[in-house]
């Protein structure tokens, strides 16, 4: 394992007292929590959540001016929240009467922070033995501190409306002139100052004089106008506007612009929105490929919010949508283990020590232009004190083993199912000459909800990079099924996506046919016919989930600026494509799911997307879903798609609504790994590969007409590298067994066969004590010499040895 960088992100609430004895108690206690994890790191850094970043807007120069900080409990600047009379119940309601964490805190000086800054580099230096860096955070929001700045002096900036109107500064606002003198501007603001000008040149005065070495913007500041939602400058949630692209994306640039060239050298992090890239451009015109490629930004980190809504399919498709390209060459990681300022500690809370948010974001890997997969890099934890200014030994106690495990056992091959995303092509279709941002919308929410839906999919290559690949090695492309979102495919990477086709690589496209170019929908076998929209009903030859009480719907409504415009696809003329799954309105038929083989043996699928949403669309800034029971999900049409292609995972809930476990495989050491979050344990899943039944490691698994019958846990990371084909029902069981005798690394033990085909994947340096034994009678002995002798098969995902006709014990050493 190692790191180039573990971030400790530190509020100020631990410091009780404002000497430096405290400082230092504070230091050494939090460096040596986290000096498990940091021994393994080249530097570690300490981002402080001082208070909102109010400190840098209205820092003078001046070390004895007093400031602001994170002292409360809840939203420290409610606005016009907080009702006129009040229950005793309400008032106990942070978001509306925020609390201070202490009664005797209250406002520092800028010369106390900069003694922080110094004291946590002489004491972690210290303690580490690694460079100690020093992050400053702006945040846009009104929660963390009381701020005279951004919501009475110049409430100008104030212009979204996120939590009440004008609650959230957004990055693309200018200043009224201010006669107050600043650090940057001693003479006063000048009228018209864009934000980005004033808060660069105020963080470098800031920097320099209190000895920060970068910045964080957090939640979603210079991504977007107003980032905590789907609506934007170029959508609202009625109709895009596409013609506001152009202006919209150079506003953005002018802020990045302007901050970075007032804050020369600046090192900047970023925290992005809970939002895909593809939602970003096409809600926004979020410039993402310019700010990319020009201001060395390190890419946005996976969201936290999968800890509050438990939505991991939007946080693991933002995050691959983010991390497909990483200029920078920084590939960020965050986990969510406190909360410095609302009344919880996600990790002993919100996931009940349950590490599901740790296994499945880091099963995830990208794919580089020379076909190498990368993990990431850089480690954060949002935060290492709690929202009474502790911290714990419980926490990091328990989380860094977990972060070892996954680390360990990190991807280092491409997984079975690989994310062609269009970084590159997304961001052309709506800054190119004729912006079409709908598409993008549709085909980017909807992978994000197949994902929430069980599709294991959390490997991700840009389409730069897929090109790249496939004019120099194309045959590493062609074992993976490349799923693909069709607006998002131009003739150049529709030859490379054919070029890897011709030799057996398989393709899973998704989207509204409209947005494809000619050449895609002949390819596919699809025409265009006039449009359906409104409630349609769902048929389908597909394998569907089960369900033990109740139906699934077999209907749902199609609201057109949700998806792309209303359904048009239907079969061309002569295709020879199946279709396994259709929307019918009044005697029309329109495609949802089709199928084609290739002479070859490549198939191409296509899937439709479609999301459930309720035409009542309301007036927030969400996009409202209906349940299964009511609306038929259609986003797990990508899952259900996959026997097509080899390859089940069918799942089953007790109720129409049950929340199903999201699956996620990778690939380590010739082996494979599950990563499954079960947020209800009482549902089940079967599962079948082209290899035969996944049997996970240390688990009991049913065998049931040719699958692996499991019910999840709520987080499950096993290694799986036995597969059984087999007839008769059982349950094989799978078990680590000691070395024992020296010149021994592990053994695996498998019991309950009948007959079973046996596949095994062994690790890549087995080495020549790799040896098979088996026992029909089930007095298996260590010094057996029943030997099996191995029929070797080079599988698209390596190599394995073959059995056939084993009974009782199957047994691997090595």
């Amino acid at each position: 394992m190692h790191l180039k960088n573990v971030t400790l992100e530190l509020s100020s609430k631990p410091f009780y007292n404002d000497s430096e004895a405290e400082m230092i108690r504070v230091a050494e206690i939090m460096f040596r929590q986290w000096l498990p994890l940091t021994m393994h790191a080249d530097m570690v850094s300490v981002m402080l959540w001082n208070a909102d970043g109010s400190e840098i807007l209205q820092y003078s120069g001046d070390l004895q001016q007093s400031m602001e900080w994170a002292y409360w409990i809840g939203v420290a600047n409610p606005g016009p929240l907080v009702p006129e009379n009040p229950s005793p119940r309400t008032r106990e309601n942070s978001h509306l009467f925020p609390k201070k964490y202490r009664p005797d805190a209250g406002p520092r000086t800028y010369a106390w922070l900069k003694q922080l800054t110094a004291v946590l580099k002489e004491v972690g230096g210290r303690i580490t033995g690694k460079p100690i860096r020093i992050g400053a955070t702006f945040d846009n929001g009104p929660e963390f501190s009381i701020s005279d700045f951004k919501y009475s002096r110049h409430k100008e900036i104030a212009q979204a409306h996120t939590m009440y109107p004008n609650s959230f500064v957004v990055c693309t606002a200018k200043l009224h002139a201010d006669p107050k003198p600043y650090a940057g501007f001693p003479d006063g603001i000048p009228e018209g100052i864009t934000l980005g000008a004033f808060l660069g040149r105020q963080f470098h005065c800031f920097a320099n004089d209190l000895g920060f070495d970068y910045i964080w913007l957090s939640n979603g500041m210079g991504f977007g106008h107003e980032t905590w939602g789907i609506t934007g400058a170029l959508f609202d949630k009625q109709q895009f506007f596409p013609e506001k692209a152009p202006q919209a994306a150079q506003d953005m640039i002018d802020f990045w612009n302007d901050f970075t060239n007032n804050a020369p050298g600046v090192v900047i992090e970023t925290r992005g929105s809970n939002f895909s890239a593809g939602l970003e451009i096409a809600s926004d015109s979020c410039p993402l490929r310019q700010i990319y490629n020009s201001y060395n930004v390190a890419p946005p980190v996976n969201s936290p919010w999968a800890a509050l809504n438990f939505n991991t399919g939007v946080e693991l498709a933002a995050w691959m949508s983010h991390i497909c390209e990483v200029p920078s060459g920084k590939f960020p990681f965050r986990f969510y283990t406190h909360d410095p300022w609302f009344f919880n500690s996600p990790w002993l809370d919100r996931y009940g020590r349950e590490p599901w948010d740790i296994f499945l974001p880091l099963s995830i890997s990208r794919v580089n232009r020379q076909g190498k997969v990368e993990v990431p890099d850089t480690i954060s934890f949002l935060s290492v004190d709690d929202t009474l200014g502790r911290l714990p030994d419980q926490v990091p106690n328990e989380v860094i083993p977990h972060l070892m495990e996954a680390f360990d056992n990190a991807p280092d091959a491409i997984a079975p199912f690989l994310w062609l995303y269009p970084f590159t092509e997304y961001d052309e279709r709506v800054h190119g000459a004729n912006p079409d941002p709908a598409p993008i919308f549709s085909e980017d929410w909807f992978l994000g909800a197949a994902i929430q839906n069980g599709l294991p999919l959390n490997t991700v290559v840009s389409s730069d990079s897929f090109k790249a690949i496939a004019a120099t090695q194309p045959a590493l492309l062609a074992t993976q099924l490349l799923v693909v979102p069709i607006s998002g495919v131009t003739p150049e990477l529709l030859a490379a996506l054919k070029q890897v086709n011709a030799i057996g690589g398989s393709v899973l496209f998704y989207g509204p046919a409209v947005a494809a170019i000619s050449e895609l929908r002949q390819w596919l076998g699809l025409a265009l016919a006039e449009p359906l929209s409104g409630e349609v009903s769902i048929e389908t030859s597909l394998a569907e989930d089960l369900c033990e009480n109740g139906t699934v719907a077999r209907v749902l409504q199609v609201v057109p600026q949700f998806n792309g415009g209303g359904l048009v696809e239907v079969p061309a003329a002569g295709s020879n494509a199946q279709v396994l799954a259709s929307a019918c309105q009044d005697g029309a038929k329109r495609v949802l799911a089709q199928l084609s083989t290739l002479a070859n043996g490549a198939k191409i699928g296509y899937v439709r997307s479609l999301s459930p949403c309720s035409p009542d669309i309301g007036k927030g800034r969400d996009l409202r879903l209906q349940q299964p029971s009511v609306a038929y999900p259609s986003e797990r049409l990508m899952r259900y798609m996959l026997p097509c292609f080899g390859w089940q995972f069918r799942e089953k809930g007790y109720r129409p609504d049950t929340l199903l476990p999201r699956i996620n495989l990778s690939r380590h050491d010739n082996g494979f790994r599950f990563a499954i979050f079960a947020p209800d344990t009482t549902a089940t899943v079967l599962a079948k590969t082209p290899m035969g039944a996944p049997i996970l490691t240390e688990q009991e698994t049913r065998l049931e007409d040719g699958c692996a019958l499991w019910q999840p846990a709520k987080c499950v990371h096993q290694e799986c590298r036995c597969f059984v084909r087999q007839d008769a029902p059982s349950v094989i069981g799978a078990k680590i067994i000691f070395p024992a005798y020296q010149g021994y690394h592990s053994r695996r033990h498998y019991t309950g066969l009948i007959d079973a085909e046996v596949r095994f994947f062994p690790p890549t340096d087995a080495g020549a004590k790799l040896a098979f034994t088996t026992s029909k009678n089930g007095g298996w002995s260590m010094l057996s010499e029943n030997f099996l002798t191995p029929t070797w098969e080079d599988t698209p995902y390596g190599r394995c040895a073959v059995f056939k006709g084993v009974n009782g014990v199957f047994h691997a050493e090595w």
